[in-house]
């Protein structure tokens, strides 16, 4: 448990890439800071590494952001809770197209290794 949640959205199709967002803390509105689930904390933590690998990687295109962050993520070779069943055991690798968790220091690196 604990790499997909219960919400998730998933398949193999159309979602390419997991990341983080159950109890994810962040900055909130009357200068709080709060815990909070779903794909509104989830998609920053993938648009923060595009952001990074943009700023660090000007001259890389959307086609090799996309490439560089889907390769570079944490392969989780694990069965998990199908999202939306908690019964039913699927390959955590059927949930999405890479079967991994963004990382950015590993995109990092793999843009660094992909310089001339």
């Amino acid at each position: 448990g604990g790499y997909a949640a219960s919400f998730s959205n998933y398949s193999s199709k159309w979602v390419d890439i997991f990341a983080p967002g159950v109890s994810i803390y962040s900055t909130a509105t009357d200068n709080r800071y709060v815990s909070a689930d779903g794909t509104s904390v989830a998609c920053p933590v993938v648009t923060g590494i595009a952001a990074l690998l943009k700023s660090y990687f000007p001259e890389l295109t959307p086609e090799q952001l996309i490439q560089i962050i889907t390769a570079s993520g944490v392969t989780v070779d694990k069965e998990v809770n199908r999202p939306g069943d908690e019964k039913k055991m699927v390959k955590f690798s059927e949930l999405s197209s890479s079967g991994k968790i963004a990382n950015a220091c590993q995109a990092v690196k793999l843009a660094l290794s992909m310089q001339k």
